[in-house]
């Protein structure tokens, strides 16, 4: 008796916990089976609603398409004069064949399609500038819901073409125009619409604590507009419809203020220090060319620049082929005055040229030549009286720096004579009149420049 007791006691809570294990299974293949059916009654509802269906014939006489686009990260591709844009394409029209009432197939409002089963609209890039290269959809779906709208949203790079001007370059501004439609069908079979008239521009912007934005390249996003083109050509009555998406773009790098802007004014400031240095100076002629050098480097710097510009010349790079020219010039003007300086001259100045050089030194600022002149005249006209009235019979005539002519008297007293100064207050005058004529080009330089300086 006392075993059936113990017995009967030891079976309950055993049956108990075999129920419960029983139980937990029974659960999980309920919810497991509504899945399946939930899954099942998809299939189904697929499979009934492309029966005899044709994914090449148009679902209506005339099929509406809504467009729209939201732009998520673009960049200029100078070399290919192109501009590339990662975006998302919306399409959006009405299928009626793609019609069920969802209560009859458990409330299911939505379904998705692989995007080659169905029918879509074959809009293209008309000015695409990799042609022949179909646009990749990747595995990305369509959604249809229950009342035959289809939704198709695509990720897709565009790469478009964007002719360049270089014009106003580094601060050059760009309007590119992607051109958007069917490839094959008119306005009457196709009518693409816009959603609204202006993209959505989702572009993600990464800033500092300190403010920098990390995520900006050296292109801003300045406007971007989405117009409906309805074209009609004399071949055909029918309607030709494109969405035309125009993008202006500006360069921002401010890199280029340390790299181009600034090196570009320094090459036209040191040409003063040209004009600058004495008149019998030899170093002008080596700082010439070291500052012929230098323009040529820059020029060499920015050829990429130009070979993107076929059509026409930044306004930057003719300003320093200008400069160029100039350094040219001054180094000529600089060799004919270091000459007239420094070569020995048996004779002075005539006094038709001479006397207007004296009385236009004081305006540039060659009191110092025109004292020297004077100073020295005086000197030899007292030397050539005491030589006069001297009673020695050896003197020697020779030339010295700055082709002055020193006369050597008997008492051994060097006398200099006015040949060589004279010479010496023309290139000098020269040099003025060179700096003040290179600081009005400079100026209007700097003045016709200033839109790229």
């Amino acid at each position: 008796m006392d075993t059936c007791k113990k017995g009967v006691a030891f079976t309950v809570p055993t049956v108990c916990a075999i129920l419960l294990i029983l139980l937990l299974p029974a659960s999980g293949s309920g919810f497991e089976t509504g899945t399946e059916a939930q899954a099942e009654t998809e299939t189904e509802l697929r499979r009934q609603l492309l029966i005899n269906y044709d994914r090449t014939a148009r679902p209506a006489a005339t099929t509406a398409v809504r467009f729209r686009i939201t732009l998520k990260h673009f960049d200029m591709i100078e070399e290919e004069q192109a501009l590339m844009v990662d975006s998302w394409i919306v399409n959006e029209w009405f299928d009626p064949r793609l019609v069920w009432v969802a209560k009859d197939h458990k409330n299911i409002s939505k379904l998705a399609f692989p995007y080659n089963m169905i029918w879509k609209p074959d809009l293209d890039v008309y000015n695409s500038a990799k042609v022949g290269e179909p646009p990749s959809f990747s595995d990305t779906l369509l959604i249809v819901f229950n009342n035959g709208r289809v939704l198709f949203v695509p990720p897709m790079r565009l790469q478009f073409s964007c002719v360049m001007d270089l014009t106003y370059w580094p601060h050059d501004s760009h309007n590119c125009t992607l051109i958007i439609g069917s490839w094959v069908h008119d306005g009457f079979a196709i009518d693409p619409q816009i959603m609204d008239d202006k993209p959505e521009i989702d572009i993600p912007v990464l800033v500092t604590e300190s403010g920098r934005n990390l995520t900006r390249g050296s292109w801003e996003l300045v406007e971007a507009n989405m117009t409906r083109d309805v074209q009609r050509y004399e071949c055909c009555p029918e309607p030709y419809v494109t969405i035309r998406v125009s993008i202006l773009v500006t360069r921002n790098a401010p890199a280029y203020a340390w790299t181009v802007k600034l090196p570009a004014v320094g090459l036209s400031i040191l040409t003063f220090v040209l004009f600058l240095l004495p008149p019998c100076a030899g170093e002008k002629i080596i700082f010439g060319g070291l500052c012929l050098i230098l323009d040529v480097l820059f020029l060499a710097y920015t050829s990429n620049v130009i070979t993107h510009a076929p059509s026409h010349t930044p306004l930057i790079i003719e300003l320093v082929c200008e400069q160029l020219l100039l350094v040219v010039g001054s180094v000529v003007v600089a060799a004919v005055s270091t000459r007239l300086a420094r070569d020995p001259h048996t004779s002075g100045l005539p006094s038709c040229l001479k006397r207007p050089l004296i009385c236009l030194s004081t305006c540039l600022c060659l009191n110092n030549y025109k004292s020297l002149v004077g100073l020295v005249s005086w000197e030899v006209s007292q030397a050539h009286q005491s030589y006069s009235r001297a009673a020695k019979t050896e003197e020697q005539l020779e030339l010295g720096e700055n082709g002055a002519s020193h006369l050597y008297c008997g008492g051994g007293v060097d006398f200099t004579t006015t040949c060589g100064l004279d010479w010496l207050l023309l290139a000098a005058f020269i040099d003025r009149v060179s700096l003040i004529v290179f600081v009005i080009i400079f100026v209007g330089n700097m003045l016709a420049f200033k839109v790229v300086l």
